[in-house]
């Protein structure tokens, strides 16, 4: 790694710092998982270092691209990122009356230690790294407008609302979805129904758009971000 901060040492046990390398690909990460399998002493505090190397896409998949656990209290973490950390797209919204919401786009540094939390958290982003919450999807388009169809009766070949099919409007369109760390757009409202016979039932209107993902939500723990990299999305 090429960071010019500090990397936090020995825990509150005095053991050396649990290092966790991530060195290919992967997907909802989680520190806890990994440190346990590498031999994590949580009960003395131990410190983890996470190293996302250059090149490396740390992403998320319906839940956070990386989570931390509920690592001990105590214990200090730092994530230093060279590579990607990248919450998931929301999905979009369905039509309707109105057009649903779009999905809340993933957060991509979740942070859930066990509180009170007394480690030190750090998240360091070097020049060429970048953490990066997922955008929202769009909203769902409105149904259109129904008015009672237009027909004739038998007799006199006269027109009469209701005397055949219902016409309906077009659907609005689908909002499209918000890049890294933006919202998505809302749904466009339903088109009105062709005719002059009464309407049925009111075109309906658009869905909004869903949030974008954190890109480092801190859950009110105390995490210092030193960055000269890219950060899409709010950090807090």
């Amino acid at each position: 790694m090429s960071f010019g901060y500090a990397i936090l040492g020995f825990g509150s046990g005095g053991k050396s710092p649990l290092v966790l390398n991530i060195s290919s690909n992967t997907s909802n990460y989680n520190v806890l998982t990994a440190a346990n399998a590498a031999g994590y002493d949580a009960p003395s505090g131990q410190s983890i270092v996470v190293n996302v190397a250059s090149g490396v896409t740390v992403s998320g998949s319906g839940t956070y691209a990386m989570r931390t656990g509920a690592i001990n209290a105590a214990s200090p973490l730092t994530i230093n990122v060279d590579g990607n950390i990248d919450g998931f797209t929301g999905s979009n919204g369905s039509a309707g009356r109105p057009g649903s919401a779009g999905g809340t786009g993933g957060d991509a540094i979740y942070w859930e230690s066990s509180t009170p939390y007394t480690g030190v958290g750090i998240v360091n982003i070097s020049s060429s790294g970048k953490v990066r919450g997922g955008g929202g999807g769009g909203g769902g388009g409105g149904l259109g407008q129904i008015r009672q169809g237009l027909g004739y009766d038998g007799i006199k070949n006269d027109p009469v609302c209701g005397a055949a099919p219902n016409t309906q409007g077009s659907t609005g369109s689908t909002g499209s979805a918000g890049g890294f760390g933006a919202a998505g757009s809302g749904g466009g409202s339903g088109g009105g129904a062709p005719g002059s016979c009464p309407v049925v039932t009111g075109a309906g209107s658009g869905g909004p758009g869903g949030a974008a993902g954190y890109a480092i939500r801190k859950n009110g723990r105390t995490v210092t971000v030193n960055s000269s990299g890219t950060i899409n999305g709010t950090v807090g």
